[in-house]
């Protein structure tokens, strides 16, 4: 990895002093914060899309601020098991290294344990090529695969870490990694769509037991980008950075204040399954209606925490749906076994378990025997939001929805029935079969959308988790004088605030325990599975 000294990216000579420094020379010093506190940005990105010109403006936007330090983990992934693939097909090193990483999940047991080799090269680089400092380092991770992943930096480095999550339009990844292939290839373009596609639907969810799963790691971000607006990506970035170090003009977008406004609906929500909330604006962005997924009460809306009685599911302590699920397939199996169609070694009830709660799980992810959504007493976020509009009288034609997961095919027709325009999503559902029912009146994420059709869109901006953090202004808007003081990011700070460097700590003993441990392992190359995968894309 090619490395920056501190007057290539705009760095100046001067040594940063550790917090530990400064509290030798003065205890009192703790009780200040630290300037230039250590910041970590991990970025989510779906196979395909480009993360490189979203690196290269964080670095440009840090330059006289922050040193830039980029940590591939793909890099470290090879690393570990003594390979390198680069120089060969495109398509074998991408496949190769996806499995190597749920290979080394699976054989150690933990979901974050490639997150572990980002954590123990963010250190090695802080020691060996940043002389120690603890201050004015940034370090860039490239890229994160599993929600377990993000979880682990985000213990580690707390409000330090920001996630970055990349979106681009399906279509223009399979292309873009089409050409990517081709081009190890020598131009050979023959299979490269296929074998794209393959890797971008494996790179999404692989249905494996610890296997990489962008699909869940995705919405976990502080930020969301569009990869495909290259003329605007620069500038997002920017206005990030800027909201990170203390600008206190930059203001919430429509798409970002509704989706506030959806996130904080779904707060409500007492579901026992997840939390669920959608917001409706006009054209002006003017709130309608709200709502979340929970249990109807009788006369309109939902119970409230004081209502008597209180007949939510949380209270009868048990989930219709998922009850209705287990009997699907305990109904299945006993069918099937009936006509001998399938030997049970174990009861019934112990398959059925083991598939929808025990160590088979993972066997019947996004399965349609999972996917049934009828039998639930909870009314979705998008249909509560549809009938509080309904009962106050709100029409919504060419309105906007904001709704943190992806509609149900249910919610879709209610949706389009309801003349709404548009809708913005965080998390999305692969349960949803809205775009196979419902192609004729819907596009979801249209390159282009659509003035006739109702348009399902990724949502982009700052996420709700960082919404009040990043454009709470404060006291700090004018001077004394009234005036706007000036300001620049290389005379900002951090939001957040450290007054001790605790996180190598948990540096050291985390990383400290955990890899040696899994290295004991002896974890060694699949030949064998990694000669088949050859064959399978050959």
């Amino acid at each position: 990895m090619e490395e920056s000294t501190p007057s290539q990216i705009g760095m100046p000579e001067a040594r940063h002093k550790s917090a530990q420094e400064d509290a030798a020379e003065d205890p009192l010093s703790l009780l200040d914060p630290m300037a230039d506190p250590e910041i970590v940005f991990g970025l989510v990105g779906p196979v395909g899309v480009e993360l490189k010109p979203v690196i290269d403006a964080i670095e440009q936007e840090l330059a006289g601020k922050y040193r830039t330090k980029t940590i591939k983990l793909s890099e470290l992934i090879e690393d570990f098991f003594g390979v390198d693939y680069s120089g060969g097909a495109e398509h074998l090193r991408i496949r190769k290294l996806m499995h190597l990483g749920t290979h080394l999940r699976q054989e150690s047991g933990l979901g974050e344990a490639v997150a572990l080799l980002g954590i123990e090269e963010i250190a090695r680089v802080r020691d060996d090529e940043l002389g120690g400092n603890d201050a004015g380092n940034a370090y860039i991770i490239r890229s994160l695969k599993t929600p377990d992943e993000v979880q682990l930096f985000r213990n580690v480095y707390g409000k330090g870490f920001y996630l970055i999550s990349v979106y681009s339009h399906r279509e223009n990844r399979v292309s873009y990694l089409s050409e990517r292939l081709a081009n190890s290839l020598h131009g050979d373009t023959s299979k490269c769509r296929a074998r794209a596609e393959r890797l971008v639907e494996i790179d999404e969810l692989e249905n494996r037991e610890f296997g990489q799963d962008v699909q869940d790691a995705f919405p976990l971000a502080d930020l969301f980008l569009n990869s495909d607006d290259r003329e605007n990506l620069r500038a997002q970035i920017k206005r990030f950075v800027e909201l990170v170090f203390g600008y206190r003009f930059a203001t919430p977008t429509q798409e970002e204040h509704g989706m506030q406004h959806a996130r904080s609906a779904a707060l409500r929500s007492s579901d026992m399954n997840r939390q669920v909330g959608a917001a409706i604006a006009n054209a002006e962005g003017d709130l309608l209606a709200i709502g979340c997924n929970d249990v109807p009460k009788a006369g309109g809306g939902f119970y409230w925490p004081d209502s008597v009685p209180d007949e939510r599911d949380f209270r009868k302590g048990v989930d219709s749906m998922s009850e209705h699920r287990s009997q699907v397939i305990r109904e299945f199996l006993a069918r099937l076994e009936s006509a001998e169609l399938l030997a049970i070694k174990s009861s019934i009830a112990e398959v059925a378990d083991s598939l929808l709660t025990g160590d088979l799980r993972w066997v019947l992810k996004g399965a349609t025997a999972t996917s049934i959504l009828e039998f639930g007493r909870s009314v979705h976020a998008e249909m509560a939001a549809i009938t509080t509009a309904a009962r106050l009288g709100i029409p919504l034609v060419g309105a906007t929805m904001y709704v943190t997961t992806f509609p149900c095919h249910i919610c879709a027709r209610h949706i389009v029935a309801s003349g709404i325009r548009n809708v913005f999503y965080v998390e999305p559902y692969p349960k949803s079969r809205a775009k196979k029912l419902h192609g004729d009146a819907i596009l979801v994420d249209p390159i282009t959308p659509s003035e006739k059709m109702t348009n399902f869109q990724p949502f982009k901006g700052i996420a709700p988790s960082r919404y009040f953090e990043l454009f709470e202004a404060g006291d700090s808007r004018k001077d004394a004088e009234g005036k706007i003081p000036a300001w620049k990011i290389v005379t900002g700070s951090p939001r957040f605030q450290r007054f001790i460097v605790t996180y190598t700590h948990l540096e050291t003993n985390i990383v400290g325990k955990l890899l040696p441990a899994i290295r004991k392992k002896g974890i060694s190359l699949p030949l064998e599975k990694l000669d088949q995968l050859e064959r399978e894309f050959a």
